[in-house]
């Protein structure tokens, strides 16, 4: 018996697996009858599908019975449905339409189902492999620096963070990165990690963008947009791919020099019989990291002078009044943008009492010495990125594939919160298992990673302090300084005798004792101070599947998902607070949803399509919540309109939530009653900054002070509400719009704020600077208010060429309220009401971390094929100047306007399968930041040499 099941059972595989297998042959050109590459060939219906090869030529085998149809799709081409029957599957000849359209573009972020963009019922931005290939940008991920509305803040070579409609942030936690649905965020931090562990380039097929809340389907994490990377099919994208590619960066860099640098990947996939395929990809980086050589004073709140105000509206800030002395040698308050130790509000100041000895120094402020950026990391700039992604697929049958996938990440760079910090060897691995249908997928990942890094600011300061406690180098400061007499230069040098210098042993002993002992622990050797390192090696489990009931309904499209995440944090008391058994915190989240939506036809070219989703979300810490979102998309033949509504909310990050941060500069305390506890605040009073300054400066008393002492409260979800309409058409088959106007109102927003805590809790101890500066994380009773509006155009020019452009908007306005709800007003008396964020009345009063540009704007004119060939692209970018508040040491400060001219020729050479392709960024190199304290971003130039697809 057992044997005749055995032999039934193989009977069954034998027959489900040998099957009539019909392979459909076609050849694939253009307008001109020249062989397209890269074509994408999918059986509708299915995930069966393949690419044209550099002939044009294509194979695609299947067991699915004759006739059905295939769906051809090249960027820059119009859409084709092809029908295959039993005369024609050997011999298909297809040729494209080119189109400047990217309105006819399908797109998955948007509803997680196919549709055409232009009737989907938010604004969505799609790239793919062409137009990675035609950008000037180095890498697909930095081709986003090109998409409207997108702000591509560069803080390492290595890692870019991706900002939308306001609030930016170096470490943006309000943003959602998938890479194949895999969240690509660091489990503590709460933040992408972007191009620091993403695809390798060779491997990305697609990126679409979602600027606006996506919390309806995708969960809270996507409060402010979506970020959804794809990765090539090994079954469509086999065969041996490679590049090689050179550059150059920081040219005309004083002192430093010109930096080369390169970039090696290498892909291979491969089909095996009919169901079976695998990939493997590796991509290695090393060059050298944009300098973060800004050495200008700080321009910083915490300064004592900082805003201009007119004493006759009750000294109502005016402008911006601090003037910069970049010169040490006469500015005592010298405090250097990327200089350490230096920081006028975080331990590199002393503040001479009233009844100082020196009669010229008496409550007089001075800087001691600092540290270049450069002096502290002792790397010269030397940063490298290794990623890499190993895929294996099985077709369970024509509409049913199952996959497992690794991806890994390992890295260094520098990244920017409160302070500067670097992380010498990042590392992450990712694993993956996925079963998907055509209307179906069920997903399970974690996430694990080996991050430790060091606090750049805090390890000069520490270094200082080995050396020479500060009290004394002021001590001996002030026994030489004499006001007119013996410049702050001559006093600095005397009270600097001996120092620690850059690169020698006693400085790299000092650094290294205290950049490689993590936060909690003492350095022995060196009075028992604290080091500055710290870690995130936690991990997390994601579990989720979504099921599209529309094909069994019929008449209206439903679609159903959930998902269940699990953290397991683990910082050692570094970055996070921890239980009363030591043992480390572990939070739980779930979300189920649901989307109804159906296309009503109104005549051969009209339709409406009215969709509505709704998500519930909780996690373990906060109260659940529902994320609803209502669309509508009326088509008008090639012109469509669409309308949303979306109610968001988003939880803390774990850091925001739990953060304590042992010691040291920059300090991040999260905003639960855990956090407040841990970190010692409900014995110690801490103070505003600004209410300190009053303090020190005799406007209000100590008991004033102390009666404005930090008070914890209620920490919860932060909301959102978006109004958002938008216009899509292709015209005459030449001209692409996209347009779109948002409006968006914030409440409970979760945001920083600085507080200082004075030596010994003692309130006198500001009277000499005597204080440590954190940062506590909590909700802001303002109301913010963001308006946006966007503009695209892509028109085809005509033989060939396309000029495009975009333009968006933006500005955010605040109602300023206290703890109670009542309305502030500024100090000529007058209400706080939508003002906005970056007027000097409202900066008064505190920071809102708007951080965005209110206009931005890219021109760019392409041609891929100026010959058969040759192509070419130039691109303009420009960016409005913006007040940006950054941290705790870095500052405030409007950051000026910058253009750049990114440009790039490639050369086809299809008998041996690959492009060469000569381009650069910012070619002028005209130096500029995109955040105040990050690195200053000139010329990137390159040559590169792709081959794709060999040997398939």
């Amino acid at each position: 018996m057992k044997n005749l099941f055995f032999l039934v059972v193989l009977s069954l595989v034998a027959t489900a697996t040998i099957q009539a297998q019909t392979n459909i042959l076609g050849r694939i050109t253009d307008k001109k009858d020249e062989p397209v590459a890269g074509v994408s060939v999918v059986i509708r219906g299915t995930t069966t599908g393949t690419r044209s090869q550099a002939n044009g030529v294509f194979k695609l085998p299947t067991t699915r019975d004759l006739p059905l149809t295939l769906t051809v799709s090249y960027e820059g081409y119009e859409d084709q449905s092809v029908v295959v029957r039993g005369n024609n599957f050997r011999s298909l000849s297809i040729r494209l339409i080119e189109t400047a359209a990217k309105s006819n573009n399908v797109i998955l972020s948007v509803s997680r189902r196919l549709e055409e963009s232009r009737k989907a019922g938010l604004t969505v931005e799609k790239l793919d492999t062409r137009q990675f290939q035609q950008s000037p940008a180095a890498s697909p991920f930095d081709a986003l620096q090109n998409v409207p509305g997108v702000d591509l803040l560069t803080q390492s070579l290595t890692f870019k963070s991706v900002n939308v409609r306001g609030f930016g942030a170096n470490n943006n936690t309000r943003f959602l990165q998938l890479t194949d649905g895999v969240d690509n965020r660091a489990p503590a931090f709460g933040f992408g990690l972007s191009n620091v562990a993403s695809l390798p380039d060779l491997d990305v097929e697609t990126i679409e963008l979602v600027p606006g809340t996506s919390a309806s389907l995708y969960g809270p994490d996507a409060f402010q947009g979506l970020l959804s990377t794809t990765s090539k099919n090994p079954f469509t994208h086999q065969g041996l791919s490679a590049q090689v590619k050179v550059g150059v960066n920081n040219i005309g860099k004083p002192g430093f020099g010109a930096k080369g640098y390169s970039d090696l990947a290498i892909r291979y996939a491969k089909q095996l019989g009919s169901r079976f395929a695998f990939k493997v990809n590796f991509q290695r980086l090393s060059g050298t990291d944009f300098m973060a050589d800004d050495y200008s004073d700080r321009s910083t709140r915490a300064r004592s002078n900082f805003f201009a105000t007119d004493v006759s509206q009750g000294n109502l800030s005016t402008a911006i009044g601090y003037v910069p002395n970049n010169d040490p040698n006469t500015n005592l308050q010298y405090d250097g943008v990327n200089v350490y130790g230096d920081d006028i509000n975080a331990g590199g100041a002393y503040r001479y009492p009233a009844n100082y000895a020196n009669a010229s120094l008496q409550n007089v402020l001075v800087t001691r010495t600092g540290y270049s950026e450069q002096d502290v990391l002792g790397t010269n700039g030397k940063v490298f990125s290794n990623r890499a992604n190993v895929a294996l697929h099985y077709k369970i049958s024509d509409q049913i594939e199952a996959s497992v996938g690794w991806y890994y990440g390992n890295g260094s760079f520098t990244q920017t919160a409160g302070t500067r910090a670097y992380f010498p060897d990042y590392q992450r691995n990712q694993f993956k298992a996925e079963l998907r249908g055509d209307n179906f997928f069920l997903r399970a990942y974690t996430t694990r990673q080996n991050a430790e890094g060091w606090n750049i600011g805090q390890t000069a300061v520490s270094v200082n302090n080995a050396w020479k406690p500060l009290t004394q180098w002021a001590t001996e400061f002030g026994q030489v300084y004499v006001a007119n007499k013996v410049s702050a230069g001559l006093a600095r040098s005397e009270a600097d005798r001996g120092r620690y210098l850059p690169g020698s042993a006693s400085f790299d002993n000092a650094r290294n004792a205290f950049a490689n002992t993590f936060n909690t622990d003492t350095v022995p050797s060196y009075k028992g101070a604290k080091g500055t390192r710290f870690r995130d090696n936690s991990a997390f489990w994601h579990y989720e599947g979504m099921y599209d009931f529309t094909k069994i309904l019929d008449v209206v499209e439903v679609l159903v998902g959930g998902s269940i995440r699990r953290y397991a944090l683990n910082t050692g008391g570094t970055l996070l607070a921890r239980q009363a058994d030591s043992s480390e915190y572990t939070i739980n989240e779930y979300g189920a949803y649901i989307q109804v939506g159906k296309e009503l036809k109104l005549g051969d070219a009209l339709s409406i399509k009215p969709t509505v989703a709704v998500r519930y979300d909780k996690q373990q810490y906060f109260d659940g919540g529902f994320n609803p979102r209502a669309s509508l998309v009326v088509s008008a033949g090639n012109h469509s309109f669409r309308a949303s509504w979306q109610s968001a909310f988003r939880n803390p990050s774990p850091i925001e939530f739990l953060g304590v941060s042992a010691a040291g500069v920059g300090r991040q305390v999260g905003g639960s009653a855990i956090a407040i506890q841990s970190s010692g605040l409900l014995r110690d009073s801490v103070y505003r900054d600004n209410d300190v300054k009053e303090f020190t400066a005799g406007r209000i008393t100590e008991a004033q002070l102390r009666s404005r002492g930090y008070k914890p409260a209620t920490f919860t979800t932060e909301k959102v509400k978006t109004w958002e309409v938008g216009y899509k058409a292709f015209i005459a088959n030449r001209l692409d719009i996209d347009a779109f106007y948002f409006y968006s109102q914030y409440t409970d927003f979760i945001t920083a704020q600085s507080y200082y805590l004075p030596a010994n809790n003692r309130v006198g101890s500001f009277a000499t600077n005597a204080y440590q500066a954190l940062q506590i994380n909590g909700n802001s009773p303002n109301e913010l208010f963001v308006n946006g509006a966007g503009l695209s155009l892509a028109y085809s020019v005509g033989k060939g060429y396309t000029l495009s452009g975009n333009y968006k908007y933006q500005v955010g306005t605040v109602t300023l309220r206290d703890a109670q709800g009542t309305i502030l007003r500024d100090n000529a008396g007058a209400e706080i009401v939508k003002r906005k964020t970056s007027s000097t009345e409202v900066i008064q009063q505190g920071r809102t971390y708007f951080n965005s540009p209110q206009n931005r704007y890219n021109i760019s004119l392409a041609n891929p094929q100026l010959t058969e060939r040759l192509g070419a692209t130039v691109t303009y970018r420009w960016t409005d100047r913006m007040w940006f508040e950054q941290g705790i040491t870095a500052g405030d400060v409007w950051l000026p306007s910058w253009g750049s001219v990114d440009a790039q020729v490639s050369y086809r050479l299809p008998e041996y399968k690959s492009i060469v392709k000569l381009g650069g960024t910012n070619i002028f190199n005209d130096y500029y930041a995109q955040g105040y304290g990050l690195a200053r971003i000139g010329g990137l130039y390159y040559v590169s040499v792709t081959f794709d697809q060999l040997f398939r």
